[in-house]
Protein backbone atom coordinates (compact mmCIF):
# COMPACT_ATOMS: atom_id res chain seq x y z
CA UNK A 1 0.00 0.00 0.00
CA UNK A 2 1.29 3.48 -0.71
CA UNK A 3 1.82 5.92 2.10
CA UNK A 4 1.35 8.75 0.06
CA UNK A 5 -1.57 11.33 1.25
CA UNK A 6 -4.60 11.75 -0.75
CA UNK A 7 -4.87 15.30 -2.37
CA UNK A 8 -7.24 17.17 -0.51
CA UNK A 9 -11.28 17.78 -1.62
CA UNK A 10 -11.86 20.83 -3.17
CA UNK A 11 -15.50 22.81 -1.98
CA UNK A 12 -16.77 24.08 -5.03
CA UNK A 13 -17.07 27.52 -4.01
CA UNK A 14 -12.64 27.31 -3.55
CA UNK A 15 -12.46 26.44 -7.17
CA UNK A 16 -15.06 29.56 -7.63
CA UNK A 17 -12.82 31.78 -5.65
CA UNK A 18 -9.47 30.32 -7.33
CA UNK A 19 -11.12 31.02 -11.03
CA UNK A 20 -12.36 34.92 -9.80
CA UNK A 21 -8.43 35.24 -8.14
CA UNK A 22 -7.14 34.20 -12.04
CA UNK A 23 -9.49 36.40 -14.11
CA UNK A 24 -8.66 39.09 -11.62
CA UNK A 25 -4.99 38.88 -12.17
CA UNK A 26 -5.34 38.01 -15.99
CA UNK A 27 -7.49 41.37 -16.72
CA UNK A 28 -5.03 43.79 -14.49
CA UNK A 29 -1.97 42.11 -17.03
CA UNK A 30 -4.11 43.20 -19.54
CA UNK A 31 -4.72 46.72 -18.41
CA UNK A 32 -1.07 47.19 -18.07
CA UNK A 33 0.02 46.52 -21.26
CA UNK A 34 -2.98 48.25 -23.01
CA UNK A 35 -2.60 51.11 -21.56
CA UNK A 36 -5.09 54.36 -19.99
CA UNK A 37 -8.78 53.90 -21.85
CA UNK A 38 -9.27 56.80 -23.79
CA UNK A 39 -12.11 58.25 -22.22
CA UNK A 40 -15.53 59.92 -24.42
CA UNK A 41 -14.94 63.98 -25.33
CA UNK A 42 -16.86 65.71 -23.10
CA UNK A 43 -20.08 66.76 -24.87
CA UNK A 44 -19.91 71.24 -25.63
CA UNK A 45 -23.51 71.81 -25.67
CA UNK A 46 -26.66 69.34 -24.61
CA UNK A 47 -28.58 68.96 -28.12
CA UNK A 48 -32.35 68.74 -27.20
CA UNK A 49 -34.30 66.80 -29.36
CA UNK A 50 -37.60 69.30 -28.87
CA UNK A 51 -35.40 72.05 -31.29
CA UNK A 52 -34.69 69.41 -33.72
CA UNK A 53 -37.08 69.12 -36.61
CA UNK A 54 -36.86 65.24 -37.15
CA UNK A 55 -40.19 64.06 -38.54
CA UNK A 56 -42.79 61.67 -36.34
CA UNK A 57 -44.10 58.35 -37.97
CA UNK A 58 -47.91 60.02 -37.02
CA UNK A 59 -46.86 63.37 -38.52
CA UNK A 60 -48.52 64.04 -41.75
CA UNK A 61 -46.11 66.02 -44.35
CA UNK A 62 -47.57 68.07 -47.19
CA UNK A 63 -46.44 67.21 -50.35
CA UNK A 64 -44.85 70.86 -51.38
CA UNK A 65 -42.50 70.25 -48.21
CA UNK A 66 -41.02 67.30 -49.22
CA UNK A 67 -38.30 66.83 -51.88
CA UNK A 68 -38.22 66.92 -55.34
CA UNK A 69 -37.40 63.28 -56.38
CA UNK A 70 -39.91 62.44 -53.76
CA UNK A 71 -42.22 65.02 -54.63
CA UNK A 72 -42.87 63.87 -57.90
CA UNK A 73 -44.90 60.25 -57.45
CA UNK A 74 -43.69 57.43 -60.01
CA UNK A 75 -46.27 56.68 -62.26
CA UNK A 76 -47.82 53.25 -60.81
CA UNK A 77 -47.70 50.47 -62.48
CA UNK A 78 -50.74 49.19 -64.57
CA UNK A 79 -52.15 45.93 -62.74
CA UNK A 80 -52.32 42.41 -65.08
CA UNK A 81 -55.11 40.62 -65.47
CA UNK A 82 -54.73 37.34 -64.93
CA UNK A 83 -55.64 36.65 -68.77
CA UNK A 84 -52.85 38.88 -69.92
CA UNK A 85 -50.53 37.41 -67.86
CA UNK A 86 -51.36 33.74 -69.33
CA UNK A 87 -50.55 35.37 -72.69
CA UNK A 88 -47.66 36.30 -71.65
CA UNK A 89 -46.53 32.99 -69.98
CA UNK A 90 -47.86 30.97 -73.30
CA UNK A 91 -46.22 33.39 -75.65
CA UNK A 92 -42.79 32.86 -73.72
CA UNK A 93 -42.99 28.87 -73.97
CA UNK A 94 -43.73 28.85 -77.22
CA UNK A 95 -40.31 31.10 -77.79
CA UNK A 96 -38.24 28.65 -75.71
CA UNK A 97 -39.70 25.82 -77.61
CA UNK A 98 -38.74 27.15 -81.03
CA UNK A 99 -35.21 28.42 -79.43
CA UNK A 100 -35.50 24.69 -78.65
CA UNK A 101 -36.53 23.27 -81.72
CA UNK A 102 -33.84 25.49 -83.69
CA UNK A 103 -30.98 24.24 -81.67
CA UNK A 104 -31.56 20.39 -82.20
CA UNK A 105 -32.12 21.10 -86.22
CA UNK A 106 -28.84 22.86 -85.82
CA UNK A 107 -27.33 20.89 -83.01
CA UNK A 108 -28.49 17.53 -83.51
CA UNK A 109 -27.45 16.20 -86.48
CA UNK A 110 -23.86 17.20 -86.13
CA UNK A 111 -23.94 15.55 -82.86
CA UNK A 112 -25.38 11.73 -84.07
CA UNK A 113 -23.33 12.13 -87.19
CA UNK A 114 -20.09 12.50 -84.87
CA UNK A 115 -21.62 9.77 -82.15
CA UNK A 116 -22.29 6.72 -85.56
CA UNK A 117 -18.92 7.55 -86.72
CA UNK A 118 -17.42 6.77 -83.47
CA UNK A 119 -19.94 3.97 -83.03
CA UNK A 120 -18.65 2.78 -86.75
CA UNK A 121 -14.84 2.64 -86.10
CA UNK A 122 -15.67 0.78 -82.69
CA UNK A 123 -17.48 -2.12 -85.08
CA UNK A 124 -15.17 -2.13 -87.27
CA UNK A 125 -12.04 -1.92 -84.70
CA UNK A 126 -14.02 -5.26 -82.84
CA UNK A 127 -15.21 -7.12 -85.83
CA UNK A 128 -11.15 -7.00 -87.69
CA UNK A 129 -10.47 -8.35 -83.72
CA UNK A 130 -12.95 -11.03 -83.52
CA UNK A 131 -11.85 -11.80 -87.06
CA UNK A 132 -8.51 -12.23 -86.57
CA UNK A 133 -9.01 -14.12 -83.15
CA UNK A 134 -11.28 -16.61 -84.39
CA UNK A 135 -11.20 -16.64 -88.28
CA UNK A 136 -7.59 -16.13 -89.52
CA UNK A 137 -6.83 -19.15 -87.84
CA UNK A 138 -9.48 -21.46 -89.07
CA UNK A 139 -8.70 -20.33 -92.62
CA UNK A 140 -4.82 -20.94 -92.05
CA UNK A 141 -5.79 -24.48 -91.16
CA UNK A 142 -8.32 -24.92 -93.77
CA UNK A 143 -5.54 -23.86 -96.23
CA UNK A 144 -2.89 -25.98 -94.71
CA UNK A 145 -5.19 -29.11 -94.89
CA UNK A 146 -5.79 -28.53 -98.48
CA UNK A 147 -1.97 -27.79 -99.21
CA UNK A 148 -1.23 -31.63 -97.69
CA UNK A 149 -4.00 -33.07 -99.83
CA UNK A 150 -2.66 -31.42 -103.38
CA UNK A 151 1.31 -32.13 -102.50
CA UNK A 152 -0.05 -35.60 -102.29
CA UNK A 153 -1.76 -35.93 -105.84
CA UNK A 154 2.09 -33.69 -107.24
CA UNK A 155 5.01 -35.70 -108.16
CA UNK A 156 7.85 -35.21 -105.96
CA UNK A 157 10.32 -33.20 -107.51
CA UNK A 158 13.20 -34.86 -109.81
CA UNK A 159 16.52 -32.78 -109.40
Amino acid sequence: MSTWPLPPRLDPDDDLKAADLLLGKADALLKRHRGPEPQPPAPEEVISLEDEDLPVLTEVVAPEDLPAELASPRPPQAKRSASELAEQLISLDTEVSRAVEAWFHAELPQIVARELDRLGTNIREQALAHLRASLLPELSAHISRHLEKNTDVLPPDQS
